[in-house]
């Protein structure tokens, strides 16, 4: 074993530290990253030397540095673990069979990962798309039975008819077709959960638009900073293409939904 491997052994004191240095000349040398951290006594009376100087505001630019790095890999960890949880909420969504699962699974997403308070869906009554017939395939006399989607009410999912007025209080943000945040209006907020606004101090509105208006979602906080205006809404962009494509193939949103 090394002399310098039995003092690391040993307690660490001032003798220990020197006596490494005195084996080690060209520690420093080879280890010049460590040289800001260091404090080193420069005598200079009362005066301070321009060196010394240098050495503090460059000792300072480095632990500014250093938190700067460290918050960025923090944020860049946690888009990395949204990025993940989303994938999976997209392969969830386009599997989903109805559209309460898919509301299911957009509402409790969208408050586990982005701390929302409540998740509320502002969807557009439309009708399922003809299908057409192939005019080579052989036609069955026998024609097998229709089957009909269950009209019932959805938790946090409201279903306006396509000529809605309600829909052009949202004009701005179709326009758009970008994620706006801040407080939304007294008028828009009540097309979602009515006069029940009080809890709500910043939101979210997601644009749903695919070949038309198919709805808007709204993430909504007591917070008044959750949801400010100027948040990053990458993420939200992408799942509201997501959930557009989504519902433009799903079919007929019956009517009878309407609120």
């Amino acid at each position: 074993m090394q002399p310098e491997q039995n003092d690391l052994g040993n307690e660490l004191n001032d003798k220990a530290v020197l006596g490494f240095l005195m084996r080690n000349p060209e520690f420093f040398v080879n280890n010049q990253d460590i040289l800001p951290r260091l404090r080193i006594p420069h005598d200079a009376g009362k005066a301070v030397s321009l060196i010394e100087k240098q050495v503090s505001v460059l000792r300072g630019k480095c632990g500014t540095l250093e938190n700067s790095l460290r918050d960025l890999i923090a944020v860049a960890r946690e888009n990395e673990n949204l990025h993940q949880r989303l994938h999976v909420l997209i392969q969830e969504i386009i599997s989903a069979p109805k559209l309460e699962r898919i509301v299911s699974l957009t509402r409790s997403s969208l408050c586990e990962n982005f701390n929302a308070d409540d998740v509320q869906l502002l969807l557009v009554a439309n009708k399922a798309a003809p299908r057409t017939r192939n005019k080579d395939a052989v036609v069955c006399d026998v024609k097998p039975p229709t089957r009909r989607r269950r009209a019932r009410a959805i938790d946090g999912l409201t279903v306006v008819a396509a000529d809605s007025d309600v829909l052009e209080l949202f004009a701005e943000l179709f326009d758009s077709g970008e994620t706006l945040c801040g407080l939304p209006s007294t008028e828009n907020i009540a097309c979602f959960v009515g006069q029940d606004s009080a809890n709500i101090a910043s939101a979210a509105l997601i644009p749903l638009v695919y070949e038309d208006k198919l709805g808007v979602v709204m993430l909504t906080s007591r917070d008044e900073s959750r949801f400010a205006t100027g948040k990053g809404v990458m993420f939200l962009n992408q799942l509201g293409e997501l959930l557009s494509r989504r519902l433009h193939s799903y079919g007929a949103i019956t009517p009878s939904l309407v609120q």
